[in-house]
């Protein structure tokens, strides 16, 4: 008995494992379910204090390159934006604003408490396309910077201050311009990082105390399966709620005022299409009269916003003509121990040359910064302001070196 026992047991004992057997195959031959999508998770401080800059537009090399840009299968919407009113607004000194006018874009708000927030300057990348495009929150901002890095790449400083974006990114480190653009529109700052000689420049600079560090709690990675480099980004409400806790979400001091009308000076030329050559991209605006705006394309593809999926657009299109120089005490790129990137410094104090590009039609002009805490102004030849239409504009800055950067057609 003892002996027959033993043999069931076994006989038991067998019959389990070829059960259990079966049983893994089956689970090993199933499909896995789909991960479930990436949440924005908190930012840490680790790595951000200095920022690498990339050598040239091309992604990480231990990440493979997707088969297309990110916006090529998407298609624009169209959304028209409200018409002019009956009676055309002619806004040429602060009187003009009142209390419910934004002095950036001259846009009636909503709730005039708006205004009284502060600006928020957000370093935003634009290289490489398929890691970075379509960036989050550029309809939304009032003034769009678009200058060169150390390369001939460019990036974006946006300020944000009339919208209240979702959110804004990928956000990257901040360049030398950045010490201006806060001054220049009484702003914070909100970057990823910089160099150590930029942020050594930034630890002094009178505007301190207004830069959002990306170690608060406002900045969060999205969670993309891209370079970490380019998943940070911000929510701007959060941003101000941390100024309001410092007591530095106050009403900005915005002058000498932008100056803005709806009917489009005389004197100007026709002007449907903008080409402008940055030498690594080739930009275009093309002006779309329905909507009155001008609409980006970037490598061919119509540029969008990653918040909307609408085309990028602007009310106004200015490029500015500014020297560009080497600072060679700041290195914002290291190979084999040698610097082979200077940091940048563009002289946007003075006065240079601009276009204006509004309404189809393009005016030679004249910009201008007397002070510090002044806001770049424009000029016809005569000396008076140079109106913008209303509405959002982007700044094209253009080193005075490039050989015909600007083509315009009809």
């Amino acid at each position: 008995m003892k002996r027959d026992g033993s043999v069931m047991k076994n006989r038991l004992w067998l019959l389990t494992c070829l059960l259990l057997g079966v049983v893994a195959l089956a689970a090993c031959s199933r499909e896995d379910p789909p991960p479930a999508p990436a949440l924005p998770t908190p930012m840490g401080t680790a790595g951000l204090s200095v920022e690498p800059t990339e050598a040239a537009p091309q992604p990480t090399a231990t990440v493979p390159t997707p088969a297309a840009p990110a916006t090529a299968a998407v298609e624009p919407t169209t959304t028209l934006l409200p018409t002019p009113s009956a009676t055309p607004a002619s806004l040429l000194s602060p009187a003009d604003f009142g209390q419910d006018r934004n002095p950036l874009t001259g846009e009636l708000v909503s709730d005039p408490q708006i205004l009284a927030r502060r600006p928020l300057a957000v370093k935003i990348s634009n290289a490489p396309p398929q890691w970075v495009r379509p960036q989050s929150g550029l309809n939304a901002a009032d003034l769009v910077f678009e200058h060169i890095t150390e390369s001939t790449i460019t990036r974006f400083t946006i300020i944000v201050y009339g919208q209240s974006p979702e959110r804004v990114g990928p956000i990257r480190s901040a360049r030398l311009i950045d010490l201006e653009l806060p001054a220049m529109y009484d702003a914070a700052l909100v970057f990823s990082g910089s160099s150590e000689g930029v942020r050594q420049r930034l630890l002094n600079a009178d505007f301190r105390p207004r830069i959002v560090w990306p170690f608060e709690d406002a900045y969060f990675r999205s969670g993309e399966n891209k370079p970490t480099e380019h998943t940070l980004y911000a929510d701007p409400d959060q941003l101000w709620n941390r100024l309001a806790d410092r007591g530095l979400d106050d009403r900005p001091d915005l002058s000498p005022y932008l100056t803005f009308v709806e009917i489009p000076p005389d004197g100007g030329q026709t002007a449907g299409t903008i080409t402008m050559d940055y030498n690594w991209e080739v930009v275009e605006w093309r002006y779309d009269a329905e909507r009155g705006r001008y609409l980006r394309w970037a490598d061919g593809q119509p540029h969008l916003d990653g918040n909307t999926d609408e085309q990028v657009r602007a009310a106004n299109v200015v490029v500015v003509f500014a020297a560009h120089a080497d600072d060679t005490t700041i290195c914002e790129q290291v190979i084999n121990g040698q610097c082979t990137a200077y940091s940048t410094q563009i002289l946007l104090q003075g006065s240079g040359d601009a276009l204006v590009f509004r309404d189809g039609q393009q005016y030679p002009a004249t910009w201008r910064r007397d002070g510090r805490y002044d806001m770049l102004t424009l000029y016809d030849a005569s000396g008076a302001p140079q109106p913008l239409q209303i509405g959002n504009t982007w700044f094209e800055i253009m080193p005075t070196w490039f050989q015909d950067p600007i083509t315009v057609s009809p």
